[in-house]
């Protein structure tokens, strides 16, 4: 048994019978409110601070840091396959020079040729849905359909030069 319990179980008759004085009770109530008051103060305004700093902070990240799926160099709300992986960069790097090769053999067919010139827009309409699918994978976050239809168009962009090449070797 401590002290204080040994103390007061030896003068229980006192602690029984005594009341406290009159008013003890308001006194009493009196200076919990105002310690409550002196606690709450620091406390509130420490969590206001802590509130705006927070709030501050993530502001400033959001403006100074790159954002999600946007590389630094990329402009305009868009992104390339090189920017999706590696293998990807591997994949545009080896169609666009594909691209390159076999729109360099159309050039040396007539252009006056209607059938080339058909050829030629329909090419010039893939190539702005392609400029239309990085913007989608921009905003999609790199999207796995998106990719695939990236690809998918320079595949029809090739199919579509080998063909015009077949048709003009073949009239040869």
């Amino acid at each position: 048994m401590s002290e204080l319990e040994k103390y007061i179980s030896e003068r229980k008759d006192a602690f029984e019978n005594s009341e406290p004085q009159d008013g003890h009770t308001e006194r009493f109530l009196l200076r919990l409110e105002k310690h409550e008051r002196d606690v709450k103060k620091p406390i509130t305004l420490f969590w206001r601070i802590a509130a705006a700093a927070i709030v501050l902070v993530v502001v400033s990240l959001s403006i100074w840091l790159p954002k999600p799926n946007t590389p630094a160099d990329v402009q305009y709300g868009s992104l390339s396959l090189s920017d999706v992986s590696s293998e990807f960069a591997d994949v545009e790097k080896y169609y666009k020079s594909k691209l390159a090769l076999e729109y360099e053999k159309i050039n040396d067919l007539s252009k006056s040729d209607p059938e080339v010139a058909s050829y030629l827009a329909e090419l010039k309409d893939l190539s702005a849905l392609y400029d239309t699918l990085e913007h989608r994978l921009y905003e999609s976050g790199t999207h796995e359909k998106v990719i695939t239809a990236m690809i998918e168009n320079f595949r029809l962009r090739l199919e579509l030069i080998e063909k015009l090449e077949k048709s003009k070797l073949n009239k040869q």
